[in-house]
């Protein structure tokens, strides 16, 4: 089945939801990361969220969200634009066979913060405790007191115990109250979301939009206004990583051609290795601009 990424409302209880399945994405993002059972999940948690948050970015808007734990996990970085195009890592990707559950990993309360950004300035920037020691539960606690946007989210992963890890399904769903919504009828809408058996019931039975929102009795049908297929996609080229190595001191440059010859780089996001060679590093000494060497 397709992955899909859906948004739409529901009119009468004044709340605006995204549903999705991104099964492939997740598994894109752990197969190229290579990650274990543990890492892989709680990335697949991370990536789903960040699907799920894209239908909320406008024209040229980016979101970065870092989930900050002091246990093994690290950080998890997500990365998003308003197409659905998501990418992200974690910090360590092989915790077994030390590190058994994903409890384990995140180690206890942390951090996470959320920044926007367009092609010339910075928008929203925040910060909050991470208090539930939970992906989705510290990032819905986030969009509530740091974006004033009252959310709850769940995520439904299957994740069989073998490897290398590959999800048989990945779902979630966002729930935000709009502007003037009854706050008390949606925090009993917000409470069945985080009830164990939701997610128990998502990890189960991979139900559809149609049958994710009967659980939740809200009373109304949804009103779908997009749908689109989301993707695991990074933006990197050697020629970006190019530009980069050119700010570098022209020193640095000259050392690498010294201790080996050449330099590679990798990208945290998709782990895709650019190589230059001899010539290339000469190429790029030959044509710093004047002054800095």
């Amino acid at each position: 089945m397709a992955d899909t990424l859906i948004r739409g409302i529901f009119p009468e209880a004044g709340m605006r939801f995204a549903y999705c399945r991104a099964t492939a994405l997740c598994n894109e993002g752990m197969g190229r990361h290579h990650a274990d059972l543990v890492s892989g999940w709680l990335l697949s948690e991370a990536l789903v969220c960040a699907t799920l948050l894209s239908v909320n970015l406008k024209s040229d808007e980016k979101l970065t969200l870092r989930w900050i734990y002091p246990g093994p996990i690290g950080t998890i970085l997500a990365d998003l634009n308003e197409h659905g195009e998501v990418r992200g890592f974690p910090q360590r990707l092989t915790l077994a066979p030390q590190v058994h559950t994903q409890s384990a990993a995140i180690g206890g309360p942390g951090r996470i913060s959320g920044v926007t950004s367009f092609p010339n300035r910075v928008g929203r920037t925040g910060i909050t405790e991470a208090v539930f020691q939970d992906v989705p539960r510290d990032l819905a606690y986030f969009l509530s007191l740091s974006f004033q946007v009252e959310s709850a989210l769940a995520v439904g992963l299957n994740l069989p115990p073998q490897e290398p890890a590959t999800l048989r399904w990945a779902s979630g769903l966002l729930l935000q109250a709009l502007p003037g919504a009854d706050l008390e009828a949606f925090d009993a809408v917000r409470r069945r979301v985080e009830q164990p058996d939701f997610r128990n019931w998502l990890e189960a039975e991979a139900p559809d939009m149609e049958n994710t929102m009967a659980w939740l009795e809200i009373g109304e049908a949804p009103q779908v206004h997009q749908e689109i297929e989301p993707a695991y996609r990074c933006y990197c080229s050697k020629a970006k990583v190019e530009s980069v190595l050119r700010m570098l001191d022209p020193g640095d440059i000259q050392e690498m051609l010294e201790q080996d010859g050449m330099a590679k780089v990798d990208c945290h996001f998709c782990a895709h290795s650019y190589v230059f060679t001899r010539g290339d590093l000469i190429s790029i000494l030959d044509n710093i601009p004047v002054g800095r060497a």
